[in-house]
């Protein structure tokens, strides 16, 4: 069935919420997290914190993950000011315009197909293991209580792989129904079902997206907008409604051929961009000599430290932890890391470490015995000994105990 498409004049107040909310769907998506990065904007904010908010100390952070930050944040109240100043203009020049109803419906196209690729985006994330890998030596090796409640979620996540692929199902099951029409209602409310629980890890446990999140959420809430006053009857009045759907109207067969053409390119570029991309983490490669090394004693040029139970210093490590191919993280006794790029040679068991700041690459070689493993070469031209004991992943119960139908005691320790 179509939309009525019968415009009536509609009071001034009405219109001016309407255009303030589609020229904000427009700015928001221009200018979010994962939006297309404009150098006059970054300018206007900072010169907006500093003029209106009196804060000197805002600046565009580069290359993080956090869209959280005192910018997005003054972002986000620019482009509310922004969109209502702009809502108010439009509305003075085109006073005479009974409603803005076709805006109205073409910004919901576009809420809904930003929402689609979103939700793709982070599904096909979580099918593939882009996202949350497996938990690696780093994160199995630190103490529950030495996490930060984001870190606390990926250990989750990562736990469990078919947790993760089905969560990442569902989310793209919400994208896929949001990219036509007829199954738009239905993708929106799956995608605000799956979003909102999205939203509130985010919120609860400090996840720097709740920003990008809740928009989402809103924009699930804006696609559901049109089929309001009929969900309503439906869901709470208990009366028999019709969904309409807006179709797309063309006097011309080959704008619809082109238009639909674009569609499934689109839809095969999403589709391509993230399977491409995504592919290779379903078979990473190993790392060689993995696992996680408990330094039991280290002596640097001749002076003996036993890493257990000393004072925490800077210098003696406590942990070798070989995660990724090339890269070496070592915990010193004070709990800090630091990341060597590495070539480990299994053949000649040398592990060959180079350091930020140096151009030459230590070399250490190494001898197992059982799962003693010791370590004998220099570091930073100092001699250099260890003696630790290597631990794989069948020596944690996380990422090994696995499934059981039964159990006769709860496994919770």
């Amino acid at each position: 069935m179509e939309r009525e498409t019968t415009l009536q004049n509609q009071p001034s107040w009405i219109k001016f919420l309407q255009l303030w909310t589609v020229i904000y769907v427009f700015i928001f998506i221009l200018t979010s997290q994962f939006g297309w990065p404009f150098a006059f904007i970054e300018k206007f904010t900072v010169w907006f914190s500093k003029m209106f908010l009196h804060l000197d100390n805002v600046s565009k952070i580069k290359n993080t993950g956090s869209g959280d930050t005192l910018y997005d944040y003054v972002l986000t109240l620019e482009c509310v000011l922004l969109s209502g100043l702009a809502a108010i203009v439009v509305l003075i020049a085109d006073r005479r315009r009974a409603s803005y109803r076709q805006l109205y419906l073409f910004t919901i196209v576009i809420a809904r197909y930003y929402v689609a690729f979103t939700m793709l985006s982070y599904g096909f994330a979580k099918v593939f293991n882009g996202q949350f890998p497996p938990n690696g030596y780093g994160r199995l090796e630190q103490k529950v209580g030495d996490m930060s409640p984001m870190g606390m979620v990926w250990a989750f996540m990562g736990a469990s792989r078919s947790y993760t692929f089905i969560s990442g199902v569902l989310e793209c099951t919400g994208g896929l129904l949001l990219l036509f029409r007829k199954t738009q209602t239905l993708g929106a409310l799956f995608s605000l079902t799956v979003m909102t629980n999205v939203a509130l890890l985010n919120y609860n446990y400090d996840v720097p997206v709740k920003i990008f999140s809740t928009h989402i959420v809103l924009l699930c809430l804006f696609i559901l907008s049109f089929d309001l006053k009929k969900l309503y009857l439906f869901f709470f009045r208990h009366q028999s409604v019709h969904l309409s759907y807006n179709r797309l109207h063309t006097k011309k067969k080959w704008v619809l051929i082109l238009l639909r053409g674009v569609k499934i390119l689109l839809i095969g570029y999403i589709f391509y961009s993230n399977i491409s991309g995504l592919w290779p983490t379903l078979k990473p490669s190993p790392a060689p000599m993995a696992g996680a090394y408990n330094v039991h004693f280290f002596i640097l040029k001749g002076d003996t430290t036993v890493s257990y139970g000393v004072a925490k210093d800077t210098t003696s490590w406590s942990k070798i932890l070989v995660d990724y191919p090339g890269y070496v993280a070592v915990q010193n006794n004070k709990g800090d890391k630091t990341w060597f790029n590495a070539k480990i040679d299994t053949t000649r068991k040398i592990f060959s470490l180079q350091s930020k700041g140096f151009t030459e690459m230590d070399t250490l070689s190494y001898q197992i015995i059982k799962d003693t493993v010791l370590f004998h070469g220099t570091l930073h031209r100092e001699p250099l000994e260890i003696i630790s004991t290597r631990k794989s992943m069948k020596d944690y119960s996380l990422p090994s105990r696995g499934f059981h139908w039964v159990n006769t005691y709860p496994p919770n320790w």
